[in-house]
Protein backbone atom coordinates (compact mmCIF):
# COMPACT_ATOMS: atom_id res chain seq x y z
CA UNK A 1 0.00 0.00 0.00
CA UNK A 2 1.11 3.49 -0.55
CA UNK A 3 2.46 5.70 2.06
CA UNK A 4 0.33 8.03 2.91
CA UNK A 5 1.33 11.61 1.83
CA UNK A 6 -1.49 14.16 3.26
CA UNK A 7 -3.41 14.24 6.29
CA UNK A 8 -6.53 15.99 7.88
CA UNK A 9 -6.97 18.03 11.02
CA UNK A 10 -9.03 15.48 12.04
CA UNK A 11 -6.26 12.55 11.64
CA UNK A 12 -3.67 14.62 13.81
CA UNK A 13 -6.29 15.04 16.56
CA UNK A 14 -7.25 11.20 16.49
CA UNK A 15 -3.89 10.53 17.12
CA UNK A 16 -3.24 12.99 19.53
CA UNK A 17 -6.12 12.15 21.59
CA UNK A 18 -7.29 15.72 21.36
CA UNK A 19 -10.12 17.59 19.80
CA UNK A 20 -9.71 19.41 16.29
CA UNK A 21 -9.74 22.76 17.95
CA UNK A 22 -6.86 22.34 19.84
CA UNK A 23 -4.78 21.15 16.48
CA UNK A 24 -6.10 24.16 14.92
CA UNK A 25 -4.64 25.85 18.06
CA UNK A 26 -1.12 24.70 17.62
CA UNK A 27 -0.95 24.75 14.21
CA UNK A 28 -2.05 29.01 13.88
CA UNK A 29 0.33 29.26 17.33
CA UNK A 30 -2.43 29.88 19.60
CA UNK A 31 -2.25 29.49 23.29
CA UNK A 32 -4.93 29.42 24.51
CA UNK A 33 -6.39 26.42 25.89
CA UNK A 34 -3.45 24.28 25.43
CA UNK A 35 -0.93 22.83 27.86
CA UNK A 36 3.14 22.62 27.17
CA UNK A 37 3.10 18.81 27.07
CA UNK A 38 -0.28 18.99 24.87
CA UNK A 39 1.34 21.40 22.57
CA UNK A 40 4.76 19.38 22.30
CA UNK A 41 2.74 15.73 21.48
CA UNK A 42 0.78 17.64 18.52
CA UNK A 43 3.76 19.35 17.12
CA UNK A 44 6.21 16.18 17.37
CA UNK A 45 3.26 14.29 15.50
CA UNK A 46 2.88 17.46 12.39
CA UNK A 47 6.80 17.05 12.33
CA UNK A 48 6.32 13.32 11.92
CA UNK A 49 3.81 13.10 9.06
CA UNK A 50 5.54 16.14 7.15
CA UNK A 51 1.91 18.06 7.86
CA UNK A 52 1.13 21.25 5.87
CA UNK A 53 -1.81 23.33 6.32
CA UNK A 54 -4.10 23.17 3.69
CA UNK A 55 -4.08 26.96 2.54
CA UNK A 56 -6.92 26.43 0.01
CA UNK A 57 -9.14 25.42 3.18
CA UNK A 58 -7.80 27.99 4.98
CA UNK A 59 -8.76 30.44 2.51
CA UNK A 60 -12.44 29.33 2.24
CA UNK A 61 -12.43 29.60 6.04
CA UNK A 62 -11.27 33.22 6.13
CA UNK A 63 -12.03 34.30 2.57
CA UNK A 64 -8.72 35.13 1.70
CA UNK A 65 -6.20 33.09 0.07
CA UNK A 66 -2.94 34.57 1.07
CA UNK A 67 -2.00 35.11 -2.17
CA UNK A 68 -1.10 38.66 -4.42
CA UNK A 69 -0.53 39.23 -7.62
CA UNK A 70 2.64 41.08 -9.31
CA UNK A 71 2.09 42.32 -13.07
CA UNK A 72 5.44 43.43 -14.45
CA UNK A 73 5.72 44.63 -18.04
CA UNK A 74 9.21 42.65 -18.52
CA UNK A 75 10.95 40.41 -15.53
CA UNK A 76 14.27 40.17 -17.42
CA UNK A 77 14.48 43.99 -17.47
CA UNK A 78 16.83 44.57 -14.45
CA UNK A 79 15.03 47.56 -13.50
CA UNK A 80 11.62 45.03 -12.28
CA UNK A 81 13.81 42.62 -10.49
CA UNK A 82 14.35 45.46 -7.74
CA UNK A 83 10.69 46.34 -6.88
CA UNK A 84 9.72 42.26 -6.48
CA UNK A 85 12.22 41.71 -4.26
CA UNK A 86 10.85 44.67 -2.21
CA UNK A 87 7.42 43.38 -2.85
CA UNK A 88 8.73 39.73 -1.69
CA UNK A 89 10.81 40.67 0.95
CA UNK A 90 7.62 42.35 1.94
CA UNK A 91 4.97 40.17 1.64
CA UNK A 92 7.06 37.23 2.92
CA UNK A 93 7.15 38.99 6.41
CA UNK A 94 3.15 39.03 6.33
CA UNK A 95 3.16 35.54 5.70
CA UNK A 96 1.95 35.54 1.87
CA UNK A 97 2.85 34.13 -1.50
CA UNK A 98 3.46 36.41 -4.72
CA UNK A 99 2.56 35.65 -8.23
CA UNK A 100 4.47 36.94 -11.09
CA UNK A 101 2.80 37.62 -14.24
CA UNK A 102 4.53 39.78 -17.41
CA UNK A 103 2.52 41.57 -19.67
CA UNK A 104 5.45 42.57 -22.35
CA UNK A 105 4.67 46.15 -22.59
CA UNK A 106 1.76 45.69 -23.98
CA UNK A 107 -2.05 46.42 -22.19
CA UNK A 108 -3.87 43.74 -23.75
CA UNK A 109 -1.70 41.21 -22.44
CA UNK A 110 -1.66 43.16 -18.99
CA UNK A 111 -5.35 43.19 -18.81
CA UNK A 112 -5.61 39.50 -19.04
CA UNK A 113 -3.07 39.17 -16.50
CA UNK A 114 -5.28 41.28 -13.98
CA UNK A 115 -7.50 39.15 -14.87
CA UNK A 116 -6.38 36.04 -14.24
CA UNK A 117 -5.24 37.26 -10.76
CA UNK A 118 -9.00 37.70 -10.09
CA UNK A 119 -9.28 34.28 -11.11
CA UNK A 120 -6.51 32.95 -9.00
CA UNK A 121 -8.41 34.78 -6.13
CA UNK A 122 -5.65 36.56 -5.01
CA UNK A 123 -6.34 39.21 -1.81
CA UNK A 124 -4.43 41.68 -3.74
CA UNK A 125 -2.72 43.10 -6.89
CA UNK A 126 0.40 45.12 -7.43
CA UNK A 127 0.91 46.54 -10.91
CA UNK A 128 4.25 47.87 -11.98
CA UNK A 129 3.39 49.48 -15.15
CA UNK A 130 2.96 51.87 -18.01
CA UNK A 131 0.67 50.76 -20.09
CA UNK A 132 -2.40 50.73 -18.49
CA UNK A 133 -4.87 53.51 -19.67
CA UNK A 134 -7.10 54.82 -17.53
CA UNK A 135 -10.70 53.20 -18.80
CA UNK A 136 -9.30 49.52 -18.04
CA UNK A 137 -8.42 50.25 -14.90
CA UNK A 138 -11.76 52.14 -13.78
CA UNK A 139 -13.70 49.04 -15.18
CA UNK A 140 -11.33 46.65 -13.13
CA UNK A 141 -12.03 48.17 -9.97
CA UNK A 142 -15.45 46.70 -10.12
CA UNK A 143 -13.73 43.37 -9.14
CA UNK A 144 -13.05 45.13 -4.85
CA UNK A 145 -9.47 43.88 -5.06
CA UNK A 146 -6.97 45.90 -3.69
CA UNK A 147 -5.00 47.48 -5.74
CA UNK A 148 -1.57 49.29 -5.80
CA UNK A 149 0.52 51.22 -8.42
CA UNK A 150 3.90 51.11 -8.24
CA UNK A 151 5.37 53.77 -10.89
CA UNK A 152 2.39 55.57 -11.83
CA UNK A 153 -0.07 57.37 -10.27
CA UNK A 154 -3.72 58.00 -11.23
CA UNK A 155 -6.06 59.63 -9.40
CA UNK A 156 -7.09 58.07 -6.53
CA UNK A 157 -10.18 56.44 -7.41
CA UNK A 158 -8.19 54.06 -9.33
CA UNK A 159 -5.61 52.53 -7.08
CA UNK A 160 -6.06 52.03 -3.25
CA UNK A 161 -1.93 52.69 -2.52
CA UNK A 162 0.63 54.07 -5.05
CA UNK A 163 4.04 54.85 -5.26
CA UNK A 164 5.69 56.53 -8.06
CA UNK A 165 9.70 58.65 -8.58
CA UNK A 166 8.98 62.16 -10.05
CA UNK A 167 10.16 61.01 -13.67
CA UNK A 168 9.78 65.04 -14.91
CA UNK A 169 12.35 66.31 -12.39
CA UNK A 170 14.20 63.30 -12.49
CA UNK A 171 14.89 64.28 -16.15
CA UNK A 172 14.63 68.01 -15.50
CA UNK A 173 18.20 67.30 -13.40
CA UNK A 174 19.91 65.31 -16.24
CA UNK A 175 19.05 68.00 -18.83
CA UNK A 176 19.93 70.92 -16.46
CA UNK A 177 22.92 69.57 -15.16
CA UNK A 178 24.55 69.13 -18.81
CA UNK A 179 22.99 72.68 -19.63
CA UNK A 180 24.90 74.18 -16.69
CA UNK A 181 28.16 72.16 -18.51
CA UNK A 182 27.86 74.16 -21.25
CA UNK A 183 26.26 71.39 -23.70
CA UNK A 184 23.53 72.98 -26.07
CA UNK A 185 22.48 69.53 -28.51
CA UNK A 186 21.76 67.08 -25.78
CA UNK A 187 20.14 63.77 -27.04
CA UNK A 188 17.26 62.28 -25.27
CA UNK A 189 17.43 58.42 -25.75
CA UNK A 190 13.66 56.58 -24.47
CA UNK A 191 12.35 53.39 -24.75
CA UNK A 192 8.86 53.14 -25.98
CA UNK A 193 7.12 56.74 -26.39
CA UNK A 194 3.44 55.28 -25.36
CA UNK A 195 4.82 54.68 -21.76
CA UNK A 196 3.87 57.26 -19.16
CA UNK A 197 6.91 57.47 -17.89
CA UNK A 198 8.69 58.15 -20.82
CA UNK A 199 6.56 60.64 -21.74
CA UNK A 200 6.86 62.05 -18.13
CA UNK A 201 10.76 61.89 -18.98
CA UNK A 202 10.64 64.01 -22.00
CA UNK A 203 8.31 66.83 -20.73
CA UNK A 204 11.08 66.91 -18.00
CA UNK A 205 13.76 67.50 -21.05
CA UNK A 206 12.04 69.92 -22.90
CA UNK A 207 11.45 72.03 -19.80
CA UNK A 208 14.64 72.17 -19.07
CA UNK A 209 15.45 73.51 -22.18
CA UNK A 210 12.80 75.98 -22.35
CA UNK A 211 13.84 77.09 -18.94
CA UNK A 212 17.44 77.85 -20.09
CA UNK A 213 16.13 79.25 -23.39
CA UNK A 214 17.46 76.33 -25.27
CA UNK A 215 15.31 74.96 -28.55
CA UNK A 216 14.90 71.67 -28.67
CA UNK A 217 16.33 69.67 -31.89
CA UNK A 218 13.55 67.28 -32.82
CA UNK A 219 16.62 64.99 -34.52
CA UNK A 220 18.15 64.65 -31.05
CA UNK A 221 15.59 62.86 -29.58
CA UNK A 222 15.29 58.97 -30.35
CA UNK A 223 12.90 56.41 -29.46
CA UNK A 224 13.45 52.38 -29.30
CA UNK A 225 13.31 49.53 -26.40
CA UNK A 226 14.73 49.14 -23.26
CA UNK A 227 17.18 47.30 -23.82
CA UNK A 228 21.39 47.07 -24.32
CA UNK A 229 20.91 46.49 -28.15
CA UNK A 230 18.83 49.37 -28.47
CA UNK A 231 20.90 52.44 -26.87
CA UNK A 232 23.98 50.25 -29.27
CA UNK A 233 22.16 50.72 -32.17
CA UNK A 234 21.10 54.03 -30.86
CA UNK A 235 24.65 54.55 -30.45
CA UNK A 236 25.54 53.61 -34.37
CA UNK A 237 22.94 55.48 -36.03
CA UNK A 238 24.35 59.06 -34.58
CA UNK A 239 27.89 58.14 -35.86
CA UNK A 240 26.60 57.00 -38.57
CA UNK A 241 24.11 59.66 -39.91
CA UNK A 242 27.19 62.17 -38.86
CA UNK A 243 24.75 63.88 -35.90
CA UNK A 244 26.13 67.08 -34.19
CA UNK A 245 25.62 66.53 -30.51
CA UNK A 246 27.98 66.86 -27.39
CA UNK A 247 26.60 64.89 -24.31
CA UNK A 248 23.38 62.40 -24.22
CA UNK A 249 20.64 61.37 -21.99
CA UNK A 250 18.62 58.64 -21.20
CA UNK A 251 15.58 57.12 -19.97
CA UNK A 252 17.06 53.89 -18.86
CA UNK A 253 19.78 52.86 -17.71
CA UNK A 254 20.20 49.70 -20.10
CA UNK A 255 20.20 52.14 -22.79
CA UNK A 256 22.83 53.97 -21.48
CA UNK A 257 25.01 51.12 -21.34
CA UNK A 258 24.43 50.21 -24.51
CA UNK A 259 25.58 53.44 -25.46
CA UNK A 260 28.19 53.90 -23.53
CA UNK A 261 29.22 50.48 -25.03
CA UNK A 262 29.23 52.05 -28.58
CA UNK A 263 30.58 54.86 -28.57
CA UNK A 264 33.51 53.34 -26.68
CA UNK A 265 33.79 51.02 -29.34
CA UNK A 266 33.71 53.59 -31.67
CA UNK A 267 36.28 55.55 -30.45
CA UNK A 268 34.39 58.34 -28.57
CA UNK A 269 36.44 58.93 -25.56
CA UNK A 270 33.34 59.47 -22.35
CA UNK A 271 33.46 61.21 -20.86
CA UNK A 272 35.87 63.48 -22.35
CA UNK A 273 34.41 63.72 -25.84
CA UNK A 274 30.78 62.75 -24.91
CA UNK A 275 28.59 62.87 -21.39
CA UNK A 276 26.70 60.07 -20.98
CA UNK A 277 23.83 60.40 -18.63
CA UNK A 278 21.45 57.26 -17.85
CA UNK A 279 18.58 56.78 -15.86
CA UNK A 280 17.11 53.87 -12.61
CA UNK A 281 20.51 53.40 -11.09
CA UNK A 282 20.08 50.03 -11.37
CA UNK A 283 23.48 47.48 -10.12
CA UNK A 284 25.22 47.06 -13.39
CA UNK A 285 25.71 50.97 -13.77
CA UNK A 286 27.81 50.88 -11.03
CA UNK A 287 30.08 48.23 -12.10
CA UNK A 288 30.10 49.09 -15.37
CA UNK A 289 33.60 50.65 -16.92
CA UNK A 290 33.46 53.53 -16.86
CA UNK A 291 30.51 53.49 -14.07
CA UNK A 292 27.61 55.22 -15.43
CA UNK A 293 26.26 58.68 -13.83
CA UNK A 294 22.62 58.48 -13.34
CA UNK A 295 19.27 59.34 -11.93
CA UNK A 296 18.23 57.63 -8.77
CA UNK A 297 15.46 56.08 -6.91
CA UNK A 298 15.26 54.20 -3.79
CA UNK A 299 13.30 50.95 -6.07
CA UNK A 300 13.35 48.50 -3.67
CA UNK A 301 12.76 50.73 -0.60
CA UNK A 302 9.34 52.19 -2.67
CA UNK A 303 8.21 48.82 -3.81
CA UNK A 304 8.68 47.62 0.26
CA UNK A 305 6.39 50.23 1.17
CA UNK A 306 3.80 50.04 -1.11
CA UNK A 307 3.34 46.46 -0.46
CA UNK A 308 3.41 46.82 2.90
CA UNK A 309 0.42 49.97 2.23
CA UNK A 310 -0.94 46.98 -0.01
CA UNK A 311 -1.40 44.33 3.37
CA UNK A 312 -3.12 47.53 5.73
CA UNK A 313 -5.62 47.96 2.99
CA UNK A 314 -6.47 43.81 2.45
CA UNK A 315 -6.47 43.98 6.26
CA UNK A 316 -9.01 46.88 6.91
CA UNK A 317 -6.01 48.93 8.57
CA UNK A 318 -5.81 52.77 8.19
CA UNK A 319 -3.43 54.12 5.53
CA UNK A 320 -2.26 57.78 6.60
CA UNK A 321 -0.04 58.29 2.93
CA UNK A 322 -1.83 56.48 0.25
CA UNK A 323 -0.34 57.71 -2.47
CA UNK A 324 3.24 59.62 -2.55
CA UNK A 325 5.36 60.64 -5.04
CA UNK A 326 9.28 60.48 -4.56
CA UNK A 327 12.52 63.53 -6.00
CA UNK A 328 14.44 61.52 -7.63
CA UNK A 329 18.77 62.33 -7.25
CA UNK A 330 21.31 62.96 -10.01
CA UNK A 331 24.03 60.48 -9.21
CA UNK A 332 27.56 61.47 -10.59
CA UNK A 333 29.67 59.29 -11.79
CA UNK A 334 32.28 58.43 -14.54
CA UNK A 335 30.46 59.10 -17.58
CA UNK A 336 30.56 62.70 -16.66
CA UNK A 337 33.19 65.13 -16.27
CA UNK A 338 34.08 66.64 -12.81
CA UNK A 339 33.54 70.10 -12.67
CA UNK A 340 35.10 72.80 -10.30
CA UNK A 341 33.81 74.42 -7.42
CA UNK A 342 32.74 77.58 -7.85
Amino acid sequence: MAEKLTYSIAEIAAMCNVSKATVSRVINNNPQGVGKETRARVLKTIQQLNYRPNALARGVATSRSGMIGVVVPDVSNFFYPKLIRGITDCMDKKGYSVIIGNSDYDPKREAEQLLSMIDKRVDGIMLCSGVSNREFLSEFRKYHVPMGLVGRVFDSSLSDVSITGDNIKGAMKSAEYLIQSGKRRIVYAEGNPDISGSRQRMEGYRKAHEAAGIPVHEELILHGEYSIDCGRYMAMQLLENKVDFDAIMTGSDLIAIGIVFQLLKSGVRIPEDIEVIGFDDIELSRVIDPPLSTISKPHYDMAWHVADQLFKVIQGDPVPLPHATIEPQLVLRATTKKRRET
